[in-house]
């Protein structure tokens, strides 16, 4: 009876906390802000509102029952004030629009040197009960915290599909106009803690993380994991998948760290740096790999680059993907975006293309064209020109 109602409980201090609503704010900022570019570029809304975390509702579940077993069976012990600290931090990230720092290794890794220090050096200066709810903790659980986290955000980027990057229109620094993607995804993860002063009574089968005897409570953290990666030249998804297997590399390193920190605590310091500086390399690293990979978003003389494909388009259809290049349109070579519509038109009821993948083999695709179909199969290119305010481009073509 004691866990139901605790359960209940831990419902309701979920809704109390306000890092849940921080990010809902920080999901609609960033997509106002993206379709306010994507109507500036493309003349058009290409994803809708909350599309960083399409397709994550499966890890969403998985993630936060495996968090939660290894929450309570451990005892990873948490209380209101840390959760008000980590949506401090997360409410700066949001400040900037950023998904980068919504990484486990930057919330939880910068949530705990906060408490150690507040608690520890700056005691005089922070409510009592602030310092005293933080000694209550025993971090020694935070290694593995980081560990399962980097897992989830390594899984999150390695499922990254050609149709969740976004693209964007940036300028070189010889202000010609060049196409790029974003690499953002975010998955929530609410998971079930264990809160000083509830109903429960410590059990021996907490065998790692030493509580004592007091009670303990539930609570709902309302967890958002996030990833941010600009790549101009990769191909996003392989790029994707580049940053997820480092990251399933220092979630290894974490785990080797969890054992040391079980027999020596003084290494949950070491842990903490390990994550933070790590995820940052990876961060570096990843530019560095993007950098030395050959250009592929920009003009150029053979064929028609892809840029983006629209969701439920004609090019989605035909599992058309960014990076690909259109060589020809119904026998017709084409080297512009102009040509291209024009071969579009040439036949209105019947398409047929042929398309230069990632390896330069080339395939072909055909299919029947609509009244609704976008004029240009739902492709954005990288233009020489873009107009500065934003303007309908959507033409039909007709059936």
């Amino acid at each position: 009876m004691d866990w139901m109602i605790e359960i209940g409980y831990a419902l309701l201090r979920m809704l109390a906390q306000p890092l849940l609503y921080v990010m809902i704010l920080l999901l609609l900022i960033s997509g106002y802000f993206r379709i306010k570019n994507d109507r500036r570029y493309f003349g058009r809304k290409v994803f809708p509102y909350l599309h960083e975390m399409k397709g994550t509702l499966d890890l969403s579940i998985i993630g936060s029952v495996v968090l939660s077993a290894f929450a309570l069976v451990l005892g990873f012990v948490f209380t209101m004030p840390m959760l008000y600290v980590i949506a401090i931090c997360v409410t700066i990230v949001t400040c900037m629009r950023r998904f980068l720092f919504l990484s486990g290794s930057y919330t939880i890794g910068i949530t705990y040197l906060i408490c150690f220090v507040l608690s520890m050096y700056m005691s005089e200066y922070v409510k009592t009960d602030w310092t005293t709810s933080f000694q209550q903790i025993n971090f020694t659980y935070i290694p593995l915290l980081l560990a399962i986290l980097l897992v989830i955000e390594g899984i999150m980027l390695f499922r990254v599909k050609a149709i969740d990057t976004f693209p964007e229109i940036t300028m070189s620094l010889r202000g010609k106009y060049l196409g790029r993607h974003r690499i953002k995804k975010m998955v929530f993860i609410p998971f079930i803690g264990l809160l000083p002063s509830g109903l429960i009574e410590s059990f021996d089968w907490w065998p790692v993380i030493a509580l004592g005897d007091e009670t303990y409570g539930l609570v709902v953290i309302p967890l958002f994991i996030g990833a941010e990666h600009a790549v101009r030249n990769a191909i996003p998804k392989l790029g994707a998948k580049w940053i997820a297997t480092k990251l399933f590399l220092l979630a290894t390193m974490m785990i080797l760290l969890t054992v040391m920190t079980y027999f020596y605590p003084s290494f949950v310091w070491v842990s903490v740096l390990v994550a933070i500086v790590g995820r940052f390399l990876i961060q570096y690293g990843f530019r560095l790999y993007d950098q030395n990979q050959a250009p592929i978003f920009q003009l150029g003389n053979e064929g028609v680059l892809v840029l983006g494909v629209l969701p439920h388009s004609t090019a989605a259809e035909l599992s058309i993907e960014p990076g690909e290049k259109i060589l020809k349109v119904n026998g017709m070579g084409v080297n512009t975006e102009r040509e291209f519509y024009d071969a579009v038109q040439v036949n209105r009821a019947f398409c047929k293309l042929a398309i230069q993948d990632y390896q330069g083999e080339t395939r072909f695709a055909q299919t029947a064209l609509f009244e609704d179909d976008h004029h240009e199969l739902g492709i954005l290119f990288v233009k020489e020109k873009y107009k500065k305010k934003a303007v309908s481009s959507e033409i039909n073509v007709k059936g």
